[in-house]
């Protein structure tokens, strides 16, 4: 798993104009009578979104017209999958984050000293969740791994 750095929505900027599109343009305009006609309504708006929405992202084209260009197909999810609700036993997580002129590496509510020289730099932390280890990097100049135990 990878996460874009926290309160930065622009590095995920495709998907959140989508959000904006659909937030003022569908889910603020209609009125659903439960959540099979949200999920019914939510896929005719998807589909016109798809065939009619041009993003400069995209060289103008629409999401139908790009995709139609790559020999791609999207891997589902499972019907049957839940999402998570809590850490995995097992694996890693990787975060990015800024750090801020407080000098602070913010992760799960942790908040970890770093150098000076990484203020204003994107410094990458990998969770090794079974070890409970964190270890943090900055390019190949800076390497910090310290213990992170996972509250259960």
């Amino acid at each position: 798993m990878r996460f874009i750095p926290f309160a930065e929505p622009w590095r995920n900027g495709v998907i959140e104009h989508f959000n904006d599109v659909f937030d003022k343009r569908f889910f603020r305009t209609e009125q659903f009578h439960g959540l099979h006609h949200l999920a019914q309504r939510a896929q005719v708006f998807e589909d016109f979104h798809n065939a009619h929405h041009r993003y400069s992202a995209l060289h103008g084209a629409t999401p139908a017209e790009w995709e139609a260009r790559w020999p791609w197909t999207p891997r589902l999810l499972d019907p049957t999958f839940t999402p998570p609700t809590a850490l995995p036993r097992r694996g890693q997580i990787d975060f990015v984050r800024l750090i801020r002129s407080d000098q602070l590496l913010k992760i799960l509510g942790a908040k970890l000293p770093v150098p000076e020289t990484l203020v204003h730099r994107y410094v990458t932390a990998t969770l090794h969740v079974r070890r409970e280890r964190l270890v943090a990097t900055y390019e190949d100049l800076w390497r910090m791994e310290v213990p992170f135990i996972l509250k259960p």
